[in-house]
């Protein structure tokens, strides 16, 4: 297929008629045409039906302009992109990551780097879905789930999590109190994410198996903002490793041995990635956010 033709069928589809794609793109019409039928003949479809001297999409059209489009932009975009490389600009990066890590992490280390820094777009994705988004064109993944093999890897940092509970609860009343031990933790009334698509909520069920402890009561809730407002409101005890959101200061949780619980962030990227000492500095500048927005004793 070559994407010549593509683009004459967008031309096509864009102006609704060859007679004026011809003069969007500049060809002659009987050639643009040609190129057309060899579009159809190569794909084995009917992108149009042909009428009267009128082209009207096909569903084999109507389902491949979308495709079409895609492989356009990112033909586009990637020739943009060497062009850039060629004049020695930086690359644009795009970084796949739960929704909390982009709004706690990603996005403040990008302020942080200043105009210097990395031109930084975020696809937001949960679980392990960001590994998945590499292969739809992200550039990096940053998650807390294990990532797959093959790639290459850097832990960029130890958020932990994060106890909110009602400003009035008596854990506020106790002054200088900065953890909650979590055997404390679970016998209260509580406000979780659920397990299939946050780390946190693995990590709290995985810390209550090895304590041989259980829950009390949960409402689950599928946004960690929501849970923070409903904890704010007075309905129960939110877990998230979310950055404080309402007025109610958040407190450490301790795990089975005492330690605060944290979730590990790992970044990936395809070792043979054209930027991919692009993506190593930025990882290396994440870990560094990171150490600092979150230190062990705090």
């Amino acid at each position: 297929m070559d994407l010549r033709h593509v683009r004459y069928f967008l031309a096509v589809v864009d102006t609704g008629s060859t007679a004026r794609a011809a003069q969007q793109v500049h060809v002659a019409q009987p050639s643009l045409s040609r190129q057309l039928r060899t579009l159809e003949a190569s794909l084995q479809v009917q992108l149009f039906q042909r009428a009267g001297g009128r082209l009207r999409l096909s569903t084999a059209g109507r389902r491949f302009l979308p495709v079409a489009r895609d492989l356009v932009a990112r033909a586009d975009s990637a020739s943009s992109l060497l062009r850039a490389l060629a004049d020695g600009e930086p690359p644009r990066l795009t970084i796949a990551a739960p929704p909390a890590t982009v709004a706690d992490v990603i996005a403040p280390y990008v302020a942080s780097a200043g105009p210097d820094g990395p031109l930084t777009d975020a696809v937001e994705a949960r679980g392990e879905a960001p590994y998945a988004a590499l292969a739809r064109g992200a550039d990096m993944a940053v998650s807390s789930s294990p990532p797959p093999s093959g790639l290459t890897t850097r832990t960029v940092g130890h958020p932990p999590l994060w106890v909110y509970a009602p400003e009035d609860h008596p854990w506020h009343r106790d002054t200088g109190r900065t953890t909650v031990d979590l055997a404390e933790l679970l016998a209260q009334p509580l406000l979780l994410l659920p397990v299939a698509e946050y780390g946190t909520r693995r990590i709290l069920d995985r810390a209550a198996e090895e304590a041989n402890l259980g829950y009390s009561e949960v409402f689950e809730t599928t946004t960690p903002p929501l849970a923070q407002a409903l904890a704010a409101a007075g309905h129960g005890v939110a877990v998230a490793s979310e950055d404080q959101r309402h007025a109610i200061e958040p407190l450490r949780l301790r795990g089975p041995d005492g330690s605060p619980l944290t979730m590990t962030l790992t970044a990936a990227w395809e070792p043979t990635h054209y930027a991919a000492d692009h993506l190593a500095a930025f990882a290396e500048g994440l870990a560094a956010y990171c150490e600092s927005a979150y230190p062990p004793h705090r």
